[in-house]
């Protein structure tokens, strides 16, 4: 038998044994009654993303300038300028006020009417010389603009703790001074500046009250434990197995702040009935945690018997030419040996062959392919011919599939990364499940004793992001 002709018909076997594991593996994942282990789960971590109650801050910041407002001039003290020699008193109607949210900050706008009055110290005692726009809202000459920025930030109690700065006060409008006839809006900008400056920290401390996350957390984490399944057809479910959390700060999220919690869990993959569902109660926040990204190991197994008839439909039928004469394939059975594969063919032609094939797969990570370690075979039947071609063919042979014998597997790890990355974007009770498989790799392919069994890992991201109700009221 030419060793051409021999490498072309094995390399053929092994790509098909090859492949139909890969093919079936999708639809045989080991579930709790196979023999085979699944293996060990590893620590992955997961985000979850909760939109901030923007209103219940919103009411809060936007208030100042109403509380500010309903006082009139003869509640206020007189507010020293410069040296201490003049003061001011002022008076606010209420105005144009609007918010919107930035890179996960609240920025408050507001723009109102003013009036003062402006005294001098004589003689020991206060006299007020000149005001503009303090009789009503309709006299008031005098605007300002104020933009207010509201920071967001959390702590281990799941509360929201906001943190407010100016951002800007300017004069929009003049107010002349009757007597003096000076603008006094650049004054009013810089009291009415100090006065936001002396006011927002109290109401920060206030903010911090309004809103805890911890019962909207809580239900996630409780759907966080119920199994998901992945696939319908084949009974495919994903066991999250959420752990502990920690506070994962304050971004953006569909034009909202949004709050996010990094979860550290460690999921399995499994087929069969629903699994048990866990009910862990919500841990305290961590203040570390390190963010390895999402991945799950998972074992899949073709039965040998299976394997058997896959492999018959490949190969069985196959003929090719030697120069002595035609070779036909007319039978193949896969066998284990230890942890190698072994398969048996049996050739007919111008004589009956018989021959043994046996090697121990392995998959080369960085390559994307499987190659084969320990590769020999035998011929059965042994005789002068036989023992002739073996004389001068064996090594020669063998070293030749050794080397040639690779199987490029990225296609269909590509295809089962895209059918698991499907399975892991889906709409759930309270929000939207966000997941992408960055790589998917076959870490072992094993021979059992009545079957193939292979593991995967996945590599990549997922994140829950709540619905916008899903928050403490």
């Amino acid at each position: 038998m030419g060793k051409e002709h021999l490498f072309d018909w094995t390399g053929a076997m092994w790509c098909s044994m090859i492949a139909l594991v890969v093919y079936s593996a999708t639809c045989l994942p080991v579930s709790a009654g196979d023999k085979v282990s699944p293996p060990r789960t590893e620590a992955s971590t997961l985000t979850i993303h909760v939109p901030i109650p923007i209103p219940a801050f919103a009411d809060l910041y936007g208030g100042i300038h109403g509380d500010f407002a309903s006082h009139g001039n003869a509640d206020r003290e007189w507010v020293p300028l410069g040296g201490g020699t003049g003061f001011l008193k002022y008076r606010i109607w209420p105005g144009e006020q609007g918010f919107k949210t930035i890179g996960g900050r609240l920025y408050s706008q507001a723009t109102f009417a003013f009036g003062v009055e402006y005294a001098k110290r004589l003689d020991g005692s206060l006299k007020k010389i000149a005001e503009c726009g303090q009789r009503d809202q309709t006299a008031a000459t005098g605007r300002l603009f104020v933009h207010l920025a509201i920071t967001f930030a959390q702590n281990r109690g799941y509360s929201i703790l906001p943190a407010s700065t100016v951002v800007a006060i300017e004069p929009t409008g003049s107010c002349l001074l009757s007597e003096q006839s000076g603008d006094a809006a650049p004054l009013m900008a810089q009291v009415y500046r100090n006065e936001l400056q002396r006011i927002l920290p109290p109401v920060d401390r206030k903010a911090a009250g309004l809103v805890t996350l911890k019962p909207a957390v809580a239900r996630i984490w409780e759907e966080l434990e119920e199994p998901m399944l992945l696939d319908e057809a084949q009974a495919l479910w994903l066991v999250v197995n959420p752990e502990s959390i920690g506070s994962a700060g304050v971004s953006t999220l569909s034009d909202a702040p949004s709050a996010g919690f990094m979860v550290t869990a460690r999921p399995a993959v499994v087929r069969g009935p629903k699994p048990a569902s866990r009910h862990l109660p919500l841990p305290a926040p961590q203040d570390r945690f390190q963010d390895g990204g999402f991945h799950v190991a998972f074992a899949l197994q073709v039965p040998m018997e299976e394997a058997n008839q896959r492999l018959r439909e490949a190969v069985v039928g196959q003929e090719w030419s030697l120069a002595v004469g035609r070779i036909k394939i007319v039978g193949a059975t896969l066998y284990p040996l230890s942890n190698q594969l072994g398969v048996e063919l049996t050739l007919r032609g111008l004589f009956p062959l018989t021959l043994r094939l046996k090697g121990t797969p392995v998959y080369d990570e960085t390559t994307e392919r499987i190659v084969f370690r320990d590769v020999d075979y035998t011929i059965k039947e042994r005789t002068p011919a036989t023992d002739l071609a073996e004389e001068w063919l064996h090594e020669t042979l063998r070293e030749e599939l050794a080397r040639r014998l690779v199987v490029p597997i990225r296609e269909e790890l590509e295809l089962m990364r895209k059918a698991i990355e499907i399975g892991l974007n889906r709409d759930l009770t309270g929000g939207r499940l966000r997941g992408t498989v960055q790589q998917l790799s076959l870490k072992e392919l094993a021979v059992q004793t009545d079957s193939l069994a292979a593991t995967f890992k996945t590599h990549g991201a997922l994140r829950y992001e709540a619905h916008a109700d899903r928050r403490a009221p």
